[in-house]
């Protein structure tokens, strides 16, 4: 049995979570108490979420577990097996953390219309990319879920899903708050929603 040291509500912890869902692994979800890292340390020797455990191996960093889940249970693949596809799922990493996450780190804090309407503008843009590739088929290279589905997903989810399902008070919930998907980006939409239908499945 794998277990999840996690904060659910985090896009990266959200990012493991579903590639255990669709990998059909069995796991163990252990929450953690962000006003308490200890257990973490205690466990990983560093305080960051998500931390995998694997009968007593410690894997630590969202990209790093999603890498090991593939390398240990390599069906369904989650990265491609070729050069020119593992560089796109890296482009979509970048593209995660870089275009469309750094717009969301705008608006956690206090109410500041200014930040607000900037994180909306550097949200949409982003998403604007998103709706392009999702021309091409129902996932971000086309066919198959892969990595890059369930590293962008979360963070376009912020957008899309109503801020009642985050904690009440929460960054997550702030952010969901102040930063809205725009109703004409419906491939996106639809996407994350079936990126997100693996929780429905092993839920």
């Amino acid at each position: 049995m794998l277990e999840l040291l996690t904060v659910p509500a985090s896009p990266h912890n959200t990012k493991v979570r579903l590639a255990l869902r669709h990998k059909g692994l069995d796991f163990t979800q252990t929450l953690v108490d962000l006003t308490d890292r200890g257990p973490v340390v205690a466990r990983s020797g560093q305080p960051l979420t998500p931390v995998l455990i694997d009968d007593g191996k410690t894997v630590y960093d969202s990209f790093g577990i999603v890498r090991y889940l593939d390398a240990n249970w390599p069906e369904p693949r989650l990265f491609p097996s070729d050069r020119e596809g593992m560089r796109a799922v890296e482009g979509w990493e970048r593209f995660a953390l870089a275009e469309l996450g750094a717009p969301l780190l705008l608006v956690g804090g206090e109410p500041d219309d200014e930040a607000n309407a900037k994180a909306q503008a550097g949200f949409n843009a982003a998403a604007r990319k998103l709706e392009l590739a999702l021309e091409a088929g129902p996932y971000l290279l086309g066919a198959q879920l892969t990595a890059a589905d369930l590293t962008v997903a979360p963070m376009a989810r912020f957008g899309t899903a109503e801020p009642e399902v985050f904690p009440a008070g929460s960054p997550p919930r702030i952010i969901a708050e102040r930063v809205r998907l725009d109703p004409v980006f419906t491939r996106t939409r639809a996407w994350v929603e079936r990126v997100f239908a693996l929780d429905a499945v092993l839920a």
